[in-house]
């Protein structure tokens, strides 16, 4: 199975808040549209610390987690992520700067996608998966 990526809308969650209580225009929350990977293997999607600055995500707190280098410290921060027509809460880890960005399975299972492994595609399902 090859690499999957995808086209994602991460937006600063307390603009996206504002913008579904009425008080802000969409046109006006700060997002950013990148290509992602999808990496199954990871919990939560990551963000370059240059985008996570652009978007000027919330710092949530510092976690020891378990990556791909091994068990480190990892920052996180909380974004709205949006796939095709659906969105998701979610942490972000934050990587270095000109790091790919990923969706992990938590972004994607909270909007509904999963991988097939057979066609190594997105499957759109229903959003919160149980």
């Amino acid at each position: 199975m090859g690499y999957i990526y995808v086209d994602a809308v991460f937006y600063n969650p307390i603009d996206y808040t504002e913008f579904v209580l009425g008080k802000r225009r969409l046109e006006d929350v700060k997002k950013i549209s990148l290509r992602a990977l999808v990496d199954t293997g990871a919990t939560f999607p990551a963000l370059p610390e240059d985008v996570v600055e652009k978007l000027s995500l919330p710092m949530y707190e510092e976690a020891e987690a378990e990556t791909a280098t091994g068990k480190e410290k990892v920052r996180l921060a909380l974004a709205i992520i949006q796939i095709e027509d659906r969105t998701a809460a979610s942490y972000i880890i934050i990587r270095p700067r000109g790091t790919t960005p990923l969706i992990g399975v938590v972004a994607l299972e909270q909007v509904g996608y999963r991988v097939d492994p057979v066609t190594g595609k997105l499957v759109k399902g229903l959003p919160l998966m149980l």
